[in-house]
């Protein structure tokens, strides 16, 4: 009798090893990143919708300066664009960071400053000042 305890006892535990195994062998299997590329895809979320929001503050605050500047004599158009480096670098440097410009958007000459950072601010649905800063910080 106790032979066939010993048995029984033999198998649920053989039972049990497999059953474990066959667990972690599914989970392996079965996960669809690992630990590494889901916390690197967390952070690519969290930080698009970072820039999402700041955005949207910037939009918004740029829109309420423009509706009560008490200096009624300054215009849209001025602005300061300071690059480091040629534009070819810049434009280098834009197209790394942004796959979906063209070198259409990126067209430029000297005296078209307006020009570019309409089709920027377009293309990337950024404000002015969010361009020019953008570029301005390019290194």
């Amino acid at each position: 009798m106790m032979q066939n305890v010993d048995k029984d006892s033999n198998k649920i535990l053989l039972a049990t090893l497999a059953g474990i195994g066959a667990g972690v062998a599914a989970a392996l299997l079965l996960a669809p990143k690992n630990g590494r590329d889901s916390r690197d895809e967390l952070m690519r979320q969290l930080n698009k919708a970072s820039d999402d929001v700041n955005g949207s503050i910037k939009r918004w605050t740029a829109t309420l300066k423009s509706k009560y500047a008490k200096d009624d004599n300054s215009s849209d158009d001025e602005f300061d664009l300071v690059m480091h480096g040629s534009w070819s670098d810049v434009k280098s440097q834009l197209r790394r960071n942004y796959d979906d410009l063209t070198d259409e958007d990126l067209d430029y000459k000297e005296g078209g400053e307006s020009d570019l950072l309409e089709r920027l601010q377009t293309k990337l649905g950024k404000t002015r000042d969010e361009i020019v800063r953008m570029i301005s910080d390019l290194k």
